[in-house]
């Protein structure tokens, strides 16, 4: 069988959206399947991409480079011109006999849904994550419903991500089902308890990025005198993705220096376990952070706000903390609720480590590739009625 990827990534080359359908492309690779994925063009493909390639896979990028040399350079690569890009040109070329299509976010607009139920070829969506900063405007509700009533399927990483897009569109989706996301992990690793307590060591662990990750939040708590004199540190790791250089500011202009670095990023997660006694996560949106089933399944506790799929996996107060909302008032408050915890954070970790392997799937791709395999045995959903 052959599938189809079509990625909406746009602003990076790469990034923890794309996890999901890479993972589960290689699977199907290896079982035999050929893949095809359209795919935006970077000066320097992604890694992944590369590996999809070697592997047997087709992989058509968006958005050619200009110029006669640079198309000689990439002469290897495929590339759709605009026409094609319009008029469903990859479909055609490809030929996929499913497709799934990936968001990164939810307002990424996906017109080759309709390309893709003209030719009644079944196609999935995925969710990965969505926010209530941004409404899709009243002009574009129908477009988005076709396109996701249409849907084969419509996979979500959380219920609450299910109710943004929902609430958005003013529409029930009959077709929506939540999935697992890959981690990072060994899930049979015993992580060591960090050999000292005499500090509590807090890991936020994300990309430095304040309209997500809200890093801001924790400073603006921990500048508070409460703070002042409590054995308590905390690491920042990740990528920059914008807000670095005011994150390190922050750090000195309230200074918060003996009681806060920032690491960078770290690919040995687990590792950031063995020096760590819990993750501080004070998100304003997500899908399913990783970083929070990575921290569970590593036998640590968790203090994170109420957005994404935290409150599905969190029991507050038995596994970690949950903060009703992404303020620094509400973080604030609910790290202090967790301080006055901080003797139990041990044996609530050793919860979290239970309680996640009784939630989560031990093998997200392998559910997700059969999720994918079901596509094809799915009869082409009939057009959207119009609604007004």
């Amino acid at each position: 069988m052959k599938f189809g990827f079509y990625s909406c990534m746009s602003g990076v080359p790469w990034g923890g959206s794309e996890e999901l359908w890479w993972r589960t492309a290689r699977r199907l690779q290896s079982a035999g399947h050929e893949v095809c994925v359209n795919y935006k063009w970077w000066p320097e493909p992604a890694r992944q991409l590369q590996e999809l390639i070697a592997a047997g896979g087709q992989v058509w990028f968006r958005e050619a480079p200009r110029s006669f040399w640079e198309r000689q350079r990439e002469s290897v690569k495929r590339f759709l011109r605009p026409s094609e890009r319009k008029r469903g040109g990859w479909i055609d070329q490809a030929r996929p006999e499913a497709v799934l299509i990936t968001l990164g976010y939810h307002p990424d607009r996906i017109p080759i849904a309709d390309e893709l139920h003209e030719r009644r070829i079944p196609y999935a969506i995925n969710v990965q994550a969505a926010s209530h900063f941004f409404f899709i405007h009243s002009d574009c509700v129908p477009a988005y419903r076709r396109w996701y009533q249409n849907a084969a399927r419509v996979f979500f990483v959380s219920a609450e991500n299910q109710h943004k897009i929902e609430t958005n569109l003013a529409l029930k989706l009959t077709n929506a089902e939540i999935v697992d996301n890959p981690f990072n992990v060994d899930p049979n690793r015993v992580v060591a308890w960090p050999e000292s307590d005499d500090v509590f060591r807090l890991a936020c662990v994300g990309r430095i990025h304040f309209q997500s990750k809200g890093q801001d939040l924790i400073l603006d708590a921990l500048r508070r005198n409460f703070w002042r004199d409590k054995p308590i540190e905390v690491t920042f790791f990740g990528k920059d993705q914008g807000n670095q250089r005011q994150l390190e500011d922050l750090i000195r202009l309230y200074g918060l220096e003996a009681q806060v670095r920032v690491a960078g990023f770290e690919t040995d997660v687990s590792g950031i376990w063995e020096n760590h006694h819990a993750l501080l996560l004070p998100s304003r949106y997500e899908g399913a952070a990783l970083v929070v089933v990575e921290a569970m399944l590593s036998n640590r506790m968790v203090i994170a706000t109420d957005t994404g799929r935290n409150s599905e996996l969190i029991d507050h107060g038995k596994t970690g903390f949950i903060a009703s909302g992404a303020t620094t008032d509400l973080v604030d408050q609910t790290l202090r609720e967790a301080w006055q915890a901080r003797q139990q954070w041990r044996e609530m970790g050793l919860e979290a480590g239970r309680s996640i392997r009784q939630r989560y799937s031990v093998d997200p791709i392998a559910d997700y590739a059969h999720k994918l395999l079901q596509l094809r045995q799915q009869p082409v959903r009939q057009p959207a009625p119009a609604q007004t």
